[in-house]
């Protein structure tokens, strides 16, 4: 196994979920995470806790969905479920290696292939469960080359800001979150013409670093943290946004890999008066048509903790100190918005202030 899979094993288990000696440790692979399984086990047994691999055969998987035999996808196995209920810690890699055949099937097929989903999370949150998605899984080369890179490329981007001590961002993140809720207002800055000032009312925020803690265990589908990650999240129902932010990262909506880049759009009287894209529109405007009510407001931001995570898609938001600005829906960040779409800008080297005091500069968390 590679040196590179055995330091991600080491921080996953050791520094973010915090591995006990004893304890029951479940890893799902699939043929194409075999390498980086391996390196999960042989960490879990340094520890002195205990090893089960679940191994789910890519082959036979889309055997039973070319042949549309997918009844035994509908629930868990007493077997699996059995697992699930009485682990400690799950790992879970993703699968099928095949992305790219895997968003061509039609919702109805997808939807029964993963029909066990909801079960398998009120058997985990039930039992007390804690882990990780491994988001290594999907970049394989095919798939890799919607992300604008190479598959051996972004699997290093990925190994290494998966690697980060979720420790050192979460210390980040509380600074950041304190100043953030008691601040009243913000403002983000930078050369590029970005100058865009909104509103903290109402603003809740939260940090996913990796660390499953009690308050994680409680949400739906909090039990599992994103690897790799490193982010503030923050939800603002009374942003009140005004002015300009141009992007100069790019952002994928979800794994389907729609590339959003060159965001440029302006906010007047806390509505998004003006936008545009270099790359995206096309998507953005169809999703904008639909939106319905809270379509054109400022309702969640987030910014990066992961000093690993530049262009480390699909986690390219961890980015340390880049800032993420979404209208439209966020409910998921516990917000009030219901619109049906969310669209998406980010700008990383940016200096932002919160009520005139800056807690970043250049990018740089302060």
């Amino acid at each position: 196994m590679s040196d590179s899979a055995e330091a991600l094993a080491r921080a996953v288990l050791r520094k973010n979920l915090g591995i006990r000696k004893g304890e029951s440790v479940v890893i799902e692979t699939w043929p194409h995470t075999l390498e980086y399984a391996r390196a999960f086990v042989a960490e879990t047994r340094r520890l002195g806790a205990v090893p089960t691999l679940l191994y789910e055969d890519e082959s036979a998987w889309w055997d039973a969905v070319d042949a549309k035999n997918l009844a035994s996808f509908a629930k868990l196995s007493k077997a699996e479920k059995a697992a699930v209920g009485k682990a400690d810690v799950y790992v879970h890699f993703f699968g099928p290696a095949d992305q790219v055949r895997l968003n061509s099937l039609t919702e109805p097929v997808r939807n029964k292939a993963f029909a066990f989903n909801e079960e398998w999370y009120d058997t985990a949150q039930k039992g007390g469960l804690r882990g990780t998605r491994m988001s290594i899984g999907v970049m394989q080369d095919v798939y890799a080359e919607n992300f604008g890179t190479t598959g051996p490329a972004l699997r290093e981007k990925l190994l290494k800001a998966g690697s980060v001590d979720a420790r050192k961002m979460a210390q980040k993140g509380a600074k950041l979150q304190k100043a953030i809720e008691k601040g009243s207002e913000i403002r983000i800055r930078h050369s590029n013409g970005t100058d865009l000032t909104f509103h903290l009312k109402g603003a809740h925020a939260r940090a996913d670093t990796g660390i499953i803690d009690a308050a994680a265990k409680k949400r739906r589908y909090g039990l599992l943290s994103n690897n790799p990650t490193g982010l503030l999240m923050v939800g603002v129902d009374q942003a009140s946004a005004i002015g300009t932010i141009v992007g100069n990262r790019a952002v994928y909506d979800g794994m389907v890999a729609k590339r959003f880049a060159g965001a440029d759009w302006t906010f007047e009287a806390g509505k998004l008066a003006k936008r545009g894209f270099d790359e995206g529109a096309k998507e953005f405007e169809a999703a904008f048509a639909k939106g319905g009510k809270g379509r054109e407001e400022l309702s969640y931001f987030s910014i990066g903790l992961n000093p690993e995570g530049k262009e480390s898609a699909p986690a390219e938001d961890t980015e340390e100190g880049a800032v993420l600005i979404s209208v439209g829906n966020n409910t998921f960040a516990g917000g009030t918005n219901k619109a049906k779409m969310r669209g998406y800008a980010m700008i990383a080297g940016a200096d932002v202030e919160v009520d005139g005091k800056p807690i970043i500069s250049g990018g740089r968390i302060r």
